[in-house]
């Protein structure tokens, strides 16, 4: 099977996010998460995306939201946030 995959730079969430989603990948390995994370290496990280993660009751960063839904519009199976990709989404700057 081949998947696609977003490789998007971590410059597309705020700094108060990616401090969530360094909360994440460490409750990922305790299986208490919100959100599948995976740390990537120093810097970024890895999700898993599916459907059923955009649900009301959880509560994502807004800016998160935003990467997810841009994700699941382009068919993709897995976001990568590396601070060396580059593209044309709206940016923070930290």
């Amino acid at each position: 099977m081949i998947e696609k995959l977003l490789t998007i730079s971590t410059a597309h969430i705020s700094p108060n996010t990616a401090c969530w989603l360094d909360e994440q990948a460490s409750l990922t390995g305790r299986n208490k998460v919100q959100l599948i994370v995976y740390p990537k290496g120093e810097y970024g990280w890895f999700l898993p995306v599916y459907d059923e993660m955009i649900d009301p009751e959880k509560k994502f960063p807004r800016d998160l939201l935003f990467v997810l839904g841009y994700a699941l519009g382009a068919d993709c199976s897995w976001i990568i946030f590396d601070p060396d990709a580059d593209d044309t989404l709206q940016k923070f700057d930290w």
